[in-house]
């Protein structure tokens, strides 16, 4: 009798312990598959509602030093809504480091933008307020990177001014020499590594040469060099340059045509389609004479079989 009595209390307690670990296990696991479904829903999503939330001490300073804090000084020139609230865009564009979180609100922590750890100020602030202390930050401390942000060209939108002298930290520009570079075109190798722009590029010796392919479609050109510019008017004269170099060709019996700009109508086919099929030379005259500003201008020729003549202000050797 005492054996079965044991038998039964080792049974219970067998069952008991089992039945606890497997309520552990399955608890365990519904955390585990919440926690990786809401991650992945909120990368997707770019916002992570409520997370994380800044840590403050008795003082309202924040104490948390692994997430890092980035204010936008918004402009109408820099959208927000591109990159979404919360540490989304750099999970979602795997960067090295996804501990950021990016926010247009100035009073989401304490201190007001004090407590921010960079405040990203766009070339449209600067321009819109002319360093006005009421648009501009009033207050920052030692600890912050101010960062400067502009993707518009140095030489339309200059920053003359003694107040910008020592202001910024850091720069985030196309500029090749800039803390954070962000080009308009990059040129990649097979294995996606950046080739250019660089200060020093060094390409390929030894390049592909056309096929077969290519070479027929090249049958088609009978004309010169197109132009197709996106605006008429800017700072600089171009269209004056390019009746010039028209009138130079026309005596060699070559033609430049421009398509738009009171010039020639694109065909039912499309400019792209006709520079493709009927041009050997593309003018990419950028709008604006500025080191390193090379957009996209160039790709059009690249993109459609024709090669660039390329006036600007950069490098392009680079």
């Amino acid at each position: 009798m005492h054996i079965i009595r044991r038998t039964e209390t080792y049974a219970k307690l067998f069952f008991l312990v089992s039945f606890t670990g497997l309520l552990t296990y399955t608890i365990l696991a519904f955390y585990t598959f919440h926690t990786a479904y809401t991650t992945v829903y909120n990368s997707e999503h770019y916002y992570t509602p409520g997370l994380p939330k800044p840590i403050f001490g008795s003082g309202g300073h924040r104490i948390d030093n692994e997430m890092k804090y980035i204010l936008i000084w918004l402009t109408v020139d820099f959208n927000v809504n591109f990159f979404g609230e919360g540490p989304g865009a750099f999970v979602k564009n795997n960067c090295s480091f996804v501990n950021c979180y990016l926010s247009a609100d100035k009073h989401l922590l304490k201190g007001y933008n004090k407590e921010f750890d960079v405040v990203l100020i766009d070339i449209g602030v600067l321009r819109r307020s002319l360093w006005n202390s009421i648009v501009m930050p009033q207050k920052r401390s030692v600890k912050q990177k101010y960062l400067f942000h502009s993707m518009r060209s140095s030489d339309e939108t200059p920053v003359c001014n003694v107040n910008a002298d020592g202001y910024f930290n850091w720069t985030w520009s196309y500029k090749i020499d800039s803390d954070i570079s962000t080009p308009f075109i990059e040129v990649k190798d097979t294995g996606g590594n950046t080739v250019a722009p660089r200060r020093e590029v060094k390409w390929i010796e030894n390049m592909k040469p056309l096929t077969d392919a290519d070479k027929e479609k090249l049958k088609t050109k009978k004309k010169a060099v197109a132009w197709i510019p996106e605006s008429c008017n800017t700072r600089i004269n171009r269209m004056e340059y390019v009746r010039k170099l028209k009138e130079a060709l026309k005596e060699h019996d070559l033609e430049l045509d421009i398509y738009g700009c009171s010039m020639k109508t694109c065909p039912k086919e499309g400019c792209m389609q006709a520079l493709e099929k009927y041009y050997y030379f593309y003018l990419a005259y950028e709008p604006s004479h500025a080191k390193d500003y090379v957009t996209e201008e160039v790709l059009k020729a690249y993109h459609h079989n024709t090669v660039p003549i390329v006036k600007g202000g950069a490098d392009y050797t680079l």
